[in-house]
């Protein structure tokens, strides 16, 4: 069976509880990258820490945070309701159960509609969950067992076809994988990651969502989803749910897939005899490495071809990044693109949202809160074959390593001599396709420490792409398969697995 690709953020807050910005602002926001949604509310934590004098700060927040949730529910769910449209733009109703000893989870309906209940363990939360026909998704499952990461002992299938490995918070689904927990929660521990639970003979599917504080579901970067669905539509993404067809990613949307003897990912097959494996990662940047797992071990890496240097038009992605500049000075930005011969293709956002530093605070960068009171603060404008047209806001980076900028990637194919033209703020740029082939050009708006344009990398689409087929022997009762896949910019995938039994 063929299916479509659609891409999702479960897992995103913003005022209605306590986070930043508005319901209204995060479905617009949501609309502008995602096929799906869901805006969801912190509402109950039945293990919160009773000692005020370490933890009173923490306690106050969260109570106040569910008692907002609890006067906000009935609008919550309306607003999602009403923005949602079968076959454009599918939001599903969720809430956050908070737990020191189980780890947190979500819970998910199906239809628009979702009661706000408690339960006072895991067990009692799966019961609730079940007798609506709804799902409770663990998520930062990294965190050690007891402080508020994923507990294999209580893990239960049923209604966990998935679980959340990527988000702000960082990566979990292995020991060795990019992108390390930095938040005060503590470490990434081996027992609390997805292979640990794959070891242990579970089968799940993984998923990325941003976790997001300030209404901005999708933020490039912090976490998003893909689902392989027959459609659109609340009943398909559901049975792709259950299925375990879904997987996660970083921000870039990268289509990649794994087939083991023609089952997709999230599959549990019989394959006693020699099994036939083929892939193929199409992403929007060049490919620095693709991995085929094989129980938690590389079992092949594969890289793209190298490309030939092309005698006429080529088809190449080509990358736009911007911001930096001061921390206190926000910078609107007016960007145009023109080729001087050849066309644009396909444009994909980049945008992400204001780095909040803390759920409590303001959104702050630097000593002072950012305004964010704009409902679409990144926006296209125009995409044609002959011109791409933008807009953005942006403020200088948090510090070295929380950077603020904001993204386009854009399809073209055009000689090497064609001129990219980009008008910005009032100034215009201009570089050959051939220069850009070498790396990205920078340029500074005002001078030295302010607002900046990168143009480039442009890469040739034959180094974003790998596929490949090959054969492979049984080792155990059940092998897992999976596959993941980076970028050179940093960008991650990684696949839920199939399960193959002799």
């Amino acid at each position: 069976m063929s299916f479509n690709l659609y891409w999702g953020d479960l897992h995103n807050h913003c005022s209605v509880s306590y986070g930043h910005g508005t319901v209204k602002q995060a479905l617009l926001r949501a609309r502008q990258q995602l096929d799906f949604c869901s805006i969801t509310g912190h509402a109950f934590w039945p293990d919160m820490p009773t000692d005020r004098a370490v933890y009173a700060e923490i306690i106050d927040y969260h109570h106040e945070g569910f008692a907002r949730l609890a006067r906000n529910w009935a609008s919550l769910l309306k607003q999602q309701a009403e923005a949602a449209r079968e076959g454009e733009f599918v939001v599903f109703p969720s809430y956050e159960w908070h737990s020191r000893a189980y780890g947190d989870h979500n819970v998910y309906s199906m239809t628009p509609e979702l009661a706000l209940r408690d339960a006072p363990d895991l067990p009692a939360l799966r019961e609730v969950a079940r007798q609506s026909g709804a799902l409770t998704i663990p998520h930062h499952i990294g965190y050690a067992a007891g402080y508020r990461g994923i507990d294999w002992d209580h893990f239960a299938e049923e209604r966990s076809p998935f679980v959340e490995i990527y988000s702000l918070h960082g990566c979990s689904v292995a020991e060795r994988a990019p992108l390390p927990m930095l938040h005060d929660m503590g470490p990434r521990d081996a027992g609390s990651t997805a292979e640990e639970g794959w070891r242990r003979g579970f089968k799940f599917g993984i998923v990325g969502c941003t976790d997001h504080h300030a209404g901005y579901p999708g933020s490039h970067g912090d976490g998003r989803m893909g689902v392989f669905a027959k459609g659109l539509t609340r009943a398909d993404l559901w049975e792709a749910f259950r299925a375990r067809r879904v997987y996660a990613a970083t921000g870039d949307k990268i289509d990649a897939r794994l087939f083991v003897d023609g089952a997709w990912i999230g599959e549990t097959i019989h394959a006693p005899g020699r099994r036939r494996l083929k892939l193929c990662v199409r992403a929007l940047d060049s490919i620095q490495l693709v991995e085929v797992l094989k129980n938690g071990r590389v079992l092949r890496r594969l890289f793209p071809a190298p490309a030939a240097e092309p005698s006429g038009a080529a088809a190449y992605r080509l990358r736009f990044t911007w911001g930096w500049g001061l921390k206190k000075s926000p910078v609107r930005w007016d960007l145009g693109l023109t080729l001087s011969e050849g066309e644009l293709g396909r444009v994909d956002s980049g945008f992400s949202g204001q780095a909040v530093v803390s759920p409590k605070a303001g959104a702050v960068n630097g000593d002072e809160e950012v305004p964010d009171d704009e409902d679409l603060p990144h926006e296209v404008l125009e995409a044609t074959a002959k011109a791409v047209r933008w807009r953005s806001v942006t403020a200088g980076n948090l510090s070295m390593r929380h950077g603020t900028m904001q993204e386009l990637s854009v399809e073209l194919t055009a000689p090497p001599g064609a001129k990219v033209r980009v008008e910005c703020n009032g100034q215009r740029f201009e570089h050959t396709l051939e220069e850009l082939r070498f790396g990205g050009r920078a340029h500074y708006l005002r001078g030295w420490r302010s607002e900046a344009l990168r143009i480039g990398p442009l890469v040739p689409k034959g180094e974003c792409t790998v596929e490949a087929e090959f054969e492979d022997e049984p080792e155990r009762e059940t092998d897992v398969y999976r596959l993941q896949a980076g970028q050179h910019n940093g960008q991650w995938v990684w696949l839920t697995p199939v399960w193959a039994g002799r």
